[in-house]
C-alpha cells in the first residue's frame, strides 16, 4: 500500500525484488495507492515464469462498506481475478472488522461472509480469512465461531497489550496469524534519538527492532511491512534474515526498553468511547495526534480524509468541538492520556476548531 500511484514501473520493480529476495507473501487491497496496488501486483506476476508463481501468495480484500452483500462480493472477486493475473486467490479476507456488531452483520444471511464462503466453494479462492482492528477479546470471540482458517490484525510495541487475547487465540486455534503495522503507522520511526536508545543488539535502528519484535513471537506466521522501493525491502530482509527463529526472550526484553522509555501512544484501545457521553471517536483524532507530534503531520492529515470520505465508518458526525471536557475519558484511558488537551490540539491542527 505505499507505492507511489503514478510510478508503476517503481512499483513492479519493489515487488519482483521482494520475489527474488525469498518474499513469498504479497498483501493487497481495492483502494491501496489510489486503486492501483493489484493492478501493480498483477502485472509483477506476468514477468514470472509459471514455475516462480506458483510460490507467491497473494492476499486481498472485500470490506462490507464496499460489498455489503454476497453478490457484491462475487462480483468484486470476479474483478480482482482480472486485476491480480489470478485463476484463484490464495487468501480472501473480509477486511477490517472493527467490532462484533459489524462481524454479525459481516456473517448474516445473504451478507459478504456467505458470498465469498461460495467463491471458495466455487475454487476462486484458497483460504478464507479475515483483516481486524478489533480489541484481543472481540478476536478471541471471533476465533471462537471458526469461521476463518487465518487473521491479520494490527499488532506492535504500542498496542500488544490490547491484542494480545486475540493473538494467542487465532494461534492456539491453529489459523494462520499475519500482523500488519509492526512500525505502529510509522511512530516507531521518528524520535530517532529517543527510539534508538531500545534498539536491540544486532539490529542496524529500532525500525529493525521494531520488526524484529513481531518476528519473534512464536504465534506471529507473517510479518507485514509496507515497502515503497527496493532499498527498503532489502533492509528488511536483511532483519528477517539475521533472526533464525521465534525467542520469547527477544520479546520480553524488547518490551522491557520500551515500558522503560515512559513513551505513551494512543493503543485504539477504544475503553474512552464507552465513557463518552458525546460518542466521539476519540481513538481516531488520539492516533492522529500522535502522528502530528511524533512529526508526521502529512500522515495525520491523510488519514483525516479517508475518514471524512466514509463518515459513517469513521467519524460518525462528531467531532473535536463536540466535547464538552468531562474528562470521564481520561479517567478511564489505560494509558492516562491528556485526552481534552489532545482533542484540543487535533481539532486546531485539522481545523475543526
Amino acid at each position: 500500500m505505499r507505492f507511489d500511484p503514478q510510478n508503476e514501473s517503481l512499483a513492479i520493480e519493489t515487488i519482483l525484488t521482494a520475489l527474488r529476495l525469498g518474499i513469498n507473501y504479497l498483501d493487497t487491497a481495492p483502494g491501496y495507492c489510489q486503486d492501483k496496488s493489484e493492478e501493480f501486483v498483477g502485472r509483477a506476476l506476468v514477468e514470472l515464469t509459471p514455475q516462480e508463481k506458483e510460490k507467491v501468495y497473494i492476499s486481498t480484500k472485500s470490506t462490507i462498506y464496499s460489498d455489503p452483500t454476497a453478490e457484491a462480493v462475487l462480483r468484486r472477486i470476479e474483478s480482482q481475478l482480472k486485476r491480480l493475473n489470478k485463476e484463484r486467490i490464495d487468501f480472501y479476507n473480509m477486511w477490517n472488522i472493527m467490532d462484533l456488531e459489524q462481524y454479525r452483520r459481516i456473517m448474516a444471511p445473504g451478507g459478504p461472509y456467505e458470498g465469498a464462503r461460495q467463491a471458495k466453494e466455487q475454487g476462486l479462492i484458497s483460504h478464507l480469512c479475515c483483516t481486524s482492528h478489533a480489541s484481543g477479546e472481540d478476536i478471541a470471540r471471533i476465533v471462537e465461531d471458526g469461521a476463518f482458517e487465518g487473521i491479520t490484525l494490527g499488532y506492535n510495541i504500542i498496542n500488544h497489550t490490547f491484542r494480545q487475547a486475540g493473538l494467542k487465540a487465532a494461534a492456539a486455534a491453529g489459523w494462520g496469524v499475519v500482523t500488519m503495522n509492526p512500525l505502529g503507522g510509522g511512530l516507531l520511526t521518528r524520535d530517532e534519538a529517543k527510539l534508538e536508545k531500545l534498539k536491540d543488539e544486532p539490529d542496524s535502528s529500532f525500525i529493525a527492532t521494531a520488526l524484529r519484535f513481531n518476528l519473534a513471537h512464536e504465534e506471529i506466521t507473517v510479518v507485514l511491512s509496507g515497502m515503497k522501493n527496493p532499498e527498503e525491502v532489502k533492509a528488511n530482509v536483511a532483519t528477517v534474515n539475521s533472526l533464525q527463529k521465534p525467542d520469547p526472550e527477544i520479546v520480553q526484553k524488547i518490551l522491557k526498553r520500551y515500558e522503560a522509555l515512559g513513551e505513551a501512544f494512543c493503543t485504539g484501545c477504544r475503553y474512552c468511547l464507552e465513557y463518552c457521553p458525546q460518542g466521539i471517536q476519540i481513538h481516531l483524532y488520539a492516533q492522529m495526534w500522535d502522528q502530528v507530534r511524533m512529526k508526521l503531520p502529512e500522515e495525520a492529515h491523510r488519514i483525516y480524509q479517508i475518514y471524512l470520505g466514509n463518515e459513517e465508518r469513521w467519524l460518525q458526525g462528531q467531532r473535536t468541538t463536540d466535547c464538552t471536557e468531562c474528562g470521564e475519558c481520561e479517567e478511564h484511558c489505560p494509558q492516562r492520556l491528556p485526552i481534552r488537551e489532545y482533542l484540543d490540539k487535533i481539532g486546531h491542527f485539522l481545523g475543526e476548531k
